[in-house]
């Protein structure tokens, strides 16, 4: 039995999520086209309000950073190297992408990165109806096979996704468009946006090459470029890239002597990911290499695997930095005590669900969440890394009605209010907060390990909901 053929589960009553129902109840009067359309128009509001506060508030509205890349690129149009502002860490393209900022407007880099939000929708959208249409197919097909009812089963397909897939697709890209903490991250000026379209777009791309007879190889190779791009653009990628690898594969890797034999003897079209990967990555980073040098490689790349905050930043680890903040180098027992448990869980979840392109985005969501929250370094825009990840999965998450959705979402948030208030009277009233902040990282900590429990706990993979009435 093929891997594909082994993981489908069919049944003949598989209900929509309440969350998506609801959302869907709400939302299904508008086009979606619409909704692009308040989506940009509240952007842009928001962005004419960051500069307003800027001016009149003590606390800023623009990321610290965006103006960090905007000075990057001065140095750009200066004949310079972006690195020559203290503290950017990022790659050149995003100097390169804020140089209008120079040349025409300081929110002209604002404007882009939302762009990048409203594309991510698109591809949300995009992405959300393929599944449900390929679910639909799978399901109506195999039931309906055993009746001899092919033409029907035929029918409904091409009914039902012309409807529901669409509604459910429209409501998955709205959880994003109309996320408060998405809209505000991109306007304020971080580029999160920009990277996570890439990483969708690489989901997007193998899940699309499951269902298309001719091209798949191309699709597959497209995505490999997609991927080392995003690697390219932040680090965190990267460890997408076992998941995406036995998602192609065609068995499954049941225990450690399956998967030494698919490292050793990959299939044509892994060795295509792993090849398009590659040549994304291995160009784009020389070609900065060729212009930048050696400080590039450590700044943008190796300055984040030695990176300690001891100001104040979510981690679980901020406390344990800040005590050792004067010590040159970090421990063996410390490293231990950070990556092992990360790595552990990232292995783990690769292999659970990583190995089934039809449980492919909950995986790279589950990994994003866990990379996060485990991260010796934590700050909000990192949230965006599965918060543009979190509205692919949506469907699945059957049995989470819209009370029990909003109570994690608010116990969620409380755990970010409880961090901020310490972390405001540090920064901005000097307060001694160390300690306490510590203590709301542990906190915040233990709420998003529960919520990532509970999550994988709902999730489901189910096809869809087949209407037997309207079959017979």
């Amino acid at each position: 039995m093929s891997k594909s053929n082994s993981s489908l589960k069919i049944t003949n009553h598989l209900p929509t999520p309440p969350l998506i129902r609801r959302c869907t109840t709400l939302l299904i009067e508008l086009s979606f086209r619409t909704h692009l359309l308040i989506s940009i128009v509240l952007r842009l509001v928001l962005i004419a309000y960051g500069h307003w506060h800027d001016v009149h508030s003590e606390v800023p509205y623009t990321d610290v950073d965006y103006k960090v890349v905007t000075d990057g690129a001065r140095h750009v149009l200066q004949g310079g190297t972006p690195f020559s502002r203290h503290t950017y860490r990022y790659s050149p393209i995003s100097a390169y992408i804020q140089i209008p900022n120079i040349l025409v407007h300081p929110a002209v880099g604002k404007v882009i990165y939302s762009a990048f939000d409203i594309f991510v929708a698109i591809l949300i959208y995009v992405l959300v109806r393929l599944q449900l249409q390929v679910q639909c197919r799978k399901a109506v097909h195999a039931l309906l096979s055993k009746f001899g009812k092919i033409r029907s089963a035929q029918h409904y397909n091409e009914t039902d996704a012309r409807n529901k897939p669409e509604n459910i697709a429209r409501a998955s890209a709205c959880f994003w468009l109309y996320n408060p903490l998405t809209a505000v991250i991109s306007t304020r000026g971080n580029g999160d946006s920009f990277s996570s379209f890439f990483v969708i777009l690489a989901v997007y791309l193998l899940v699309k090459s499951e269902v298309t007879e001719r091209g798949a190889n191309w699709l597959i190779f497209t995505a490999g470029l997609a991927h080392g791009f995003a690697i390219h653009l932040r680090l965190y990628p990267l460890l997408f890239s076992l998941a995406y690898y036995l998602c192609l594969s065609t068995s499954l890797a049941r225990n450690t002597r399956d998967f030494l034999r698919q490292l050793l003897f990959p299939s044509y079209r892994q060795l295509l990911l792993v090849l398009g990967t590659c040549i994304a990555l291995f160009a784009v980073t020389g070609f900065f290499y060729r212009l930048y040098g050696w400080q590039y490689i450590y700044e943008a790349y190796l300055y984040h695997f030695v990176r300690r905050d001891v100001r104040h930043n979510f981690s679980l680890y901020f406390l344990l930095q800040y005590l050792s903040g004067n010590a040159t180098e970090t421990s063996l027992i410390e490293k231990l005590l950070i990556l092992a448990p990360q790595l552990f869980l990232l292995l783990y979840l690769s292999f659970s669900f990583g190995q089934f392109r039809q449980t492919l985005t909950f995986c790279v969501f589950a990994l994003a969440f866990v990379m996060v929250t485990f991260n010796s370094v934590v700050t909000s825009q990192y949230f965006i890394w599965y918060l543009a990840l979190l509205p692919l999965c949506l469907n699945n998450l059957q049995s989470i009605s819209v009370r029990r959705a909003f109570a994690y979402f608010g116990v969620w948030l409380l755990g970010q209010v409880l961090w901020l208030l310490p972390a405001y009277l540090l920064e901005f009233k000097t307060w001694n907060t160390f300690y306490w902040i510590g203590v709301q990282g542990v906190l915040f900590f233990l709420i998003n390990s529960y919520l990532l429990m509970r999550l994988i706990e709902h999730y489901s993979f189910t096809s869809f909901k087949v209407n037997f009435k309207k079959l017979f």
